[in-house]
């Protein structure tokens, strides 16, 4: 039995085997979490009308770390099937500001993505709404039955989505629980018809072992080269996943591969001096021939005026082959058909495969790799205190 090319024993040498483990793992729970959710699904909708048919309702995506990413992939998405207004807010930014993201009198729906459900943001920020709003309801998505998200469910309001147990993760980096939440979020924007996607769903789940099955040769070479940087850059949806693509590889290397994620089009307004030499950048392209031209036109612009960085194209496009990309991820069963946020669920699986080896090219070991213990797999140490009414401020 073999992980990403490495056999259970060199893994567990190695600290490295539930991750390895759990990122192979993710095709086969993306089915079992759509199965379970498709199951679900009238349930959850009765939930949800609660929030959506009231009049001028806000939903609030949130989360910490990379939980809080998944939002930022969705956040669109959610509004354009919704037609309501959707922000992506982490419960970093929730429990000091509060009074800067809920409204009193509107309807609120947050949905809370947690992979543990024990962070204590995740827990004061559904107080602070509670608090602050008088229309308040809770969608709580985690991947822990003993979590205190998981235990949130009081009342019509509340409502808990537990993905199968499986999801969560043991190692630190989060993996399977990631793709997974995303996958939950995606599915929950169109659950009218959840029955009649299975195709995609088998597609989606064809696609990330493709990428497992062969494309591990070349990502472990991309971690096998020296450089210092590496880049991210995602176009609507998949601007999300470039977020959670730099925060893997960093978190993996133990900071020792200093990461940045950005748009196409806003990385040409100054971030884009990050590039040098030691510069490695990974192009998330996105299967919308629109996006795609403005994608093109900042590659071609990066090649002209540099070089000299190590690339990575994850994707499908003919001008591929004529950039001279150093490495590239192209789907032989054709992506075009694929609606465009579906793509955040399997493009999110280089990186962790990068992170990883990354991290035994360092001497780390991928299920623990912070040396120093500056970043644990649930955060510790966080106080929280009572909020004050505006009036008192």
């Amino acid at each position: 039995m073999e992980y990403l090319n490495c056999s259970i024993d060199y893994l567990n040498s190695k600290g490295g085997l539930a991750t390895a483990k759990e990122i192979c793992n993710q095709p086969r729970l993306w089915e079992q979490t759509y199965l379970m959710l498709n199951e679900r699904s009238n349930e959850i909708s009765e939930f949800l009308k609660q929030v959506t048919e009231k009049d001028h309702p806000i939903v609030i995506l949130t989360g910490a770390g990379t939980s809080a990413f998944i939002g930022e992939t969705l956040k669109g998405i959610f509004q354009k099937k919704w037609k309501v207004p959707c922000l992506a807010i982490s419960t970093t930014d929730i429990v000091t500001h509060p009074e800067n993201y809920f409204i009193r009198s509107s309807p609120t729906l947050l949905i809370s993505f947690g992979r543990s459900g024990n962070s204590p943001e995740s827990i004061a920020a559904i107080e602070e709404g509670r608090k602050h709003c008088d229309m308040f309801y809770e969608l709580n998505i985690t991947c822990n039955a003993v979590g205190r998200l998981a235990e949130k469910n009081e009342g019509e309001n509340s409502y808990v989505i537990l993905l199968p147990e499986e999801t969560n993760d043991n190692s630190l980096a989060m993996t399977s629980s990631y793709s997974s939440m995303l996958l939950t979020g995606l599915l929950l924007t169109d659950l009218k018809n959840s029955q009649n996607i299975s195709p995609l769903m088998k597609r989606i789940r064809l696609y990330g072992e493709y990428i497992l099955n062969n494309c591990l040769s070349d990502l472990k070479t991309i971690a096998e080269l020296d450089f210092e940087r590496m880049v991210f850059l995602g176009s609507g949806p998949l601007l999300g996943v470039a977020q959670e693509s730099q925060l893997k590889v960093q978190e993996l290397s133990d900071g020792n591969i200093i990461c940045k994620h950005d748009s196409f089009l806003g990385f040409r307004h100054g971030p884009r001096a990050v590039v040098n030499d030691d510069t490695f950048i990974v192009y998330l392209l996105s299967n919308n021939p629109f996006v795609k031209s403005y994608e093109f036109d900042l590659i071609q612009s990066i090649k002209a005026k540099s070089g000299m960085e190590k690339t990575l194209v994850i994707g499908q496009d003919e001008r591929i082959e004529d950039t001279g990309f150093d490495f590239s991820i192209q789907f032989p069963m054709g992506m075009e058909d694929i609606p465009e946020d579906f793509l955040s669920i399997f493009y999110i699986l280089p990186a962790q495969i990068i992170g990883f080896y990354k991290s035994l090219r360092l001497g780390l070991s991928p299920d623990s790799p912070s040396r120093n213990g500056s970043i644990s797999r649930v955060v510790e140490g966080v106080k929280i205190y009572d909020s004050k009414p505006l009036d008192n401020w």
